[in-house]
């Protein structure tokens, strides 16, 4: 099928301005640079393609998937968590589901052992916005409005996901596992490092260090937490601020359970920001095995955080090799090369 055939009606959005619209966002943009027709008439494509696979599970949809399969359109899928947890969501991705792409190696894997046509290609983060900058702390600081007193002299640690839940903000999401992450803080000596918590949905993971005296600073507007009110529409940031709350911080921690990404290990690895991971997700394809630790053993990362802060120069190798990973990952060439592989190859 020719570019001039193919006309692509993409599905799925959060409506909050987090993750899944801004991967809706990437995908209308790399198909735009493939030169692929987009459609708002779902009757008029020949390609349906969700950003949010879960979307198509819902009951509501069934009819967009009978739809398809009635007029052979082709129905592909991002894969944006651990599907290897959901055997069921599997079979009804067997059904439905012309093609499946996967952010990491280990869903790759696992989908073609379930005789399902799968590509590989990680979730993008825009190399533009997502950089080192050249700038002093404190003059980020000043950007930010953010105390540097508070910081001074300090390794800051960082980490900017949501992990509280929708439903009841004071009960963790399993997936991410604030606990782990806390568990970290705790063993680190608290006169030589500070939390730096952004985004929304903090609210758990906030009094958590509260109550455990860990110091921390929160990035963004605190009355919805003290409140106990959902800030998902208040905190959100955007990606010029995240990029600089990166550049400000001198260690990222991803402490999760179960991932599809997260794209914090892309968006480290661009800022050349140290990141420590569990083994989730995407981690093991473009994080130093040095930086990966298993979440029953946290002695190995409290060790290397602690060496850090006294010989940070011994980790520029572990950084340069996660920033030369990724930018293989995003190169918005290798993209689009991928992305016109799956559509005009099916």
């Amino acid at each position: 099928m020719g570019n001039n055939k193919v006309k692509i009606f993409i599905f799925g959005r959060d409506k909050v301005g987090w993750s899944i619209d801004e991967d809706r966002k990437a995908v209308t943009y790399i198909f735009k640079k493939c030169g692929f027709l987009l459609t708002g008439n779902i009757f008029k494509a020949t390609h349906i393609f969700c950003v949010w696979y879960d979307l198509l599970l819902n009951f509501r949809y069934r009819w967009l998937i009978y739809y398809s399969k009635l007029f052979n359109k082709k129905i592909i899928v991002v894969i944006t968590n651990n599907i290897t947890l959901y055997p069921y969501k599997v079979d009804l991705l067997k059904r439905f589901v012309d093609i499946c792409i996967s952010p990491s190696e280990n869903i790759l894997n696992f989908l073609k052992m379930q005789n399902l046509k799968v590509y590989k290609i990680p979730f993008f983060v825009n190399e533009t916005i997502f950089k080192p900058l050249n700038i002093s702390k404190q003059k980020i600081c000043q950007k930010l409005g953010i105390d540097f007193n508070k910081i001074a002299k300090k390794i800051v640690i960082g980490s900017f996901q949501r992990d509280s839940l929708g439903n009841n903000l004071m009960k963790p999401k399993w997936q991410k596992n604030p606990d782990l992450l806390i568990d970290i803080l705790e063993k680190l000596p608290r006169e030589k490092y500070i939390s730096l918590l952004a985004g929304p949905r903090r609210h758990y993971i906030m009094k958590k260090c509260k109550n455990k005296g860990i110091p921390f600073l929160f990035y963004g507007d605190s009355n919805y937490i003290n409140n106990l009110e959902d800030d998902i529409l208040i905190n959100n940031l955007n990606l010029e601020i995240i990029n600089l709350l990166y550049n400000l911080i001198d260690i990222y921690i991803v402490s999760s359970k179960s991932e599809g990404g997260p794209k914090q290990i892309l968006e480290s690895s661009l800022t050349k920001t140290l990141i420590f991971s569990t083994k989730v997700g995407f981690a093991p394809d473009i994080i130093h095995p040095e930086l990966l630790f298993n979440d029953n053993h946290i002695q190995s990362v409290i060790k290397k955080i602690i060496k850090f802060y006294e010989n940070p120069n011994e980790f520029n190798k572990y950084i340069e090799y996660n920033f030369k990973r990724s930018k293989q990952e995003v190169n918005i060439d290798v993209l689009k090369e991928k992305y016109r592989k799956v559509i005009l190859e099916n």
